[in-house]
């Protein structure tokens, strides 16, 4: 008898082509034909890849760190060391961009690129792996540089053990910026931001009210996290607060000169002048404030919980419960201490911390706890990494579908 795969029923096909060992095998045999394409697109196929994924754990969801200009010091992603360098070559080359675009921020396995690194106009909504991409349309206002975040409401699927997975197809995303009056004053109560929300696919501009004034010039506009659903920055250098915001519930329907406004959750920190905490994201289930003093070699660790972030006034960082940790010369020998840039923090093991070290530019692992440390990144990027500040991006068992925008297509290069 002449029996080929194509005359097996549909049920029977779905069962063979789920156990595949990873998605992008499902990818390539999505080209076989137009029957394989809709079998292996349909929700039922990816629910059950999933449940086998996590069931069996074929391959290990991943999450690695990456920095505005798309370098990746982990290697997990991939083997190059910039692993979003065709995706950033392929926006320029179909937008016609004049220059490359950066990474401003990440969900998951989704990232939010820019067209420039200031004056941001033109972003775009983007999953690296797919390449599918969607470009957002041009806010209110272009300001040289501002504070921007990307958020999601759900993942687009729950993948815990013994629960049924569901998709979740209609998530929303919002993209934040946040306009400060510069050229008024110094501190400030009040401030505007604008929101685009996928689901309608427009910006929208609200005022925000904080519960004290802040000096909105020590944000550090590079970095922002993600926390309890909420987006956060926090002051640079000599900043003492952290500032978040939750744009699935600002009103985007208040003006200017409305009385509703919504009120961002300010935390006021308590510094020493020995210290310049800085937030380096989130770490079982808490906020990490760090100092690193590269001349005393000296690393202290802070964890903000829940009821100090949420419900808590003037945060104490350096007299209670900090932990402190001493990288010296056997740890780390470096002939430049002073140089050295903290990177960030394992997202699997937070007791890993990375530097870049200042003598010859090198990426260093460092076991605070075990004091074992060793080189995984040389001298081959011969000047200093041009941003410090690094995004968690995840490797999913299925990649994010880019979200549909309101009268906005969905590309793909």
């Amino acid at each position: 008898m002449n029996i080929s795969i194509d005359d097996l029923p549909d049920v029977v096909l779905v069962e063979i082509l789920c156990r595949l060992p990873c998605y992008k095998f499902v990818f390539q045999c999505k080209l076989v034909s137009k029957r394989w394409c809709t079998l292996m697109s349909n929700a039922y196929f990816i629910g059950r890849f999933l449940c086998l994924q996590r069931d069996h754990k074929k391959t290990p969801a991943m999450r690695t760190l990456i920095n505005r200009s798309g370098y990746e010091f982990l290697s997990r992603i991939s083997a190059s060391a910039n692993p979003l360098s065709s995706l950033f070559k392929r926006l320029k080359s179909i937008y016609h961009l004049k220059e490359e675009p950066v990474m401003v921020s990440t969900y998951n396995d989704l990232v939010l690129c820019c067209a420039s690194k200031c004056e941001q106009r033109d972003y775009y909504i983007c999953n690296p792996y797919t390449l599918q991409c969607v470009r957002l349309p041009p806010p209110p206002q272009v300001d040289w540089m501002v504070p921007v975040g990307f958020i999601c409401d759900h993942h687009y699927y729950n993948c815990e053990k013994d629960e049924i997975i569901q998709l979740n197809a209609e998530y929303r995303c919002k993209v934040m910026r946040l306009i400060f009056p510069y050229g008024q004053e110094i501190a400030c109560k009040k401030f505007k931001v604008q929101i685009f929300s996928s689901e309608i696919g427009e910006w929208r501009e609200s005022i925000v009210t904080s519960p004290l004034d802040f000096n909105f010039h020590f944000i550090n506009f590079e970095a922002h996290f993600i926390y309890n659903g909420m987006l956060f920055w926090g002051g640079a250098c000599y900043g003492n607060f952290l500032i978040g915001l939750d744009p699935f519930m600002i009103d985007s329907s208040s003006g200017a000169n409305g009385d509703d406004h919504y009120e961002c959750r300010l935390v006021d920190i308590e510094l020493d002048r020995r210290f310049m905490f800085e937030c380096l994201g989130t770490y079982r289930g808490c906020l990490r404030m760090c100092d690193y003093n590269s001349a005393t070699r000296v690393f202290s660790v802070r964890d903000l919980n829940e009821e100090e972030i949420f419900h808590g006034g003037t945060v104490k960082l350096c007299t209670e419960n900090r932990k402190v940790y001493s990288l010296d010369k056997e740890m780390m020998p470096d002939n430049d201490p002073t140089g050295n840039l903290m990177l960030g923090f394992d997202p699997y093991n937070d007791d890993i911390l990375y530097l870049q070290r200042g003598g010859d530019r090198g990426i260093v692992k460092c076991d605070i706890h075990t004091r074992e440390w060793s080189k995984i990144a040389e001298k081959h990027r011969k000047r200093r990494i041009e941003s410090c500040v690094y995004f968690p991006l995840d490797v999913l068992w299925w990649p994010t579908p880019v979200t549909r925008l309101a009268q906005v297509s969905i590309g793909r290069f």
